[in-house]
């Protein structure tokens, strides 16, 4: 058992890393076009996303696993490749939020309190509203908010994921297989 943990790590991180350039590549040109809070980049995002997953897993399925792979392994697997890829993605939040465009945060605020005017709240709502809001924009909580979000993500993802990707081996072909290494023993 543990050799296997061992050996789903290493391109675990891999393909963590591919998915995070791919999430960072989405965030950049959002940020380029001015338009980080678009729906359109939203709704292109999902499905980006759900390409990036099940071409790792499906990657990871076929050189790594034998070519086969049960839906708890693609899930478990998918969740873990997302999660690397929450760790970087959260770095480069953090610089961009940081560093990059600081005023991105205020933008942000902005749009909230403007969205909770439109949703009919008193301003005594609003107000304690930005108040929680703000201190929910310090750095900090931005890294462990982009890990949390995007391992979420990832769980909602892989649940549909691995239904693509799962590939039971042929139980007599197992059981002979199992054999033979119970023998090489």
């Amino acid at each position: 058992m543990n050799t296997n943990r061992r050996l789903i790590l290493k391109p675990a991180m891999t393909y963590g890393v591919i998915i995070a350039l791919v999430m960072i590549i989405l965030a950049v040109l959002g940020w380029i076009l001015g338009e980080e809070s678009a729906k359109w980049l939203k709704w292109i995002s999902w499905p980006a996303y759900f390409a990036v997953l099940y071409y790792c897993l499906k990657n990871w399925r076929d050189q790594h696993n034998g070519g086969y792979l049960l839906y708890k392994q693609a899930f478990g697997a998918g969740v873990l490749f997302m999660f690397f890829a929450s760790i970087i993605f959260a770095f480069y939040n953090v610089i961009y939020l940081t560093w990059i465009d600081p005023e991105s945060i205020n933008r942000i605020i902005d749009e909230a309190e403007e969205l909770y005017y439109q949703q009919g709240m008193s301003d005594e709502q609003v107000e304690m509203a930005m108040t929680w809001f703000s201190k929910m924009n310090s750095p900090g909580m931005q890294f462990f908010s982009a890990i949390f979000g995007t391992t979420l993500i990832g769980v909602i993802l892989s649940l549909i994921v691995s239904f693509f990707i799962k590939k039971a081996r042929d139980p007599y072909q197992q059981a002979m297989s199992e054999l033979e290494n119970h023998k090489e023993e």
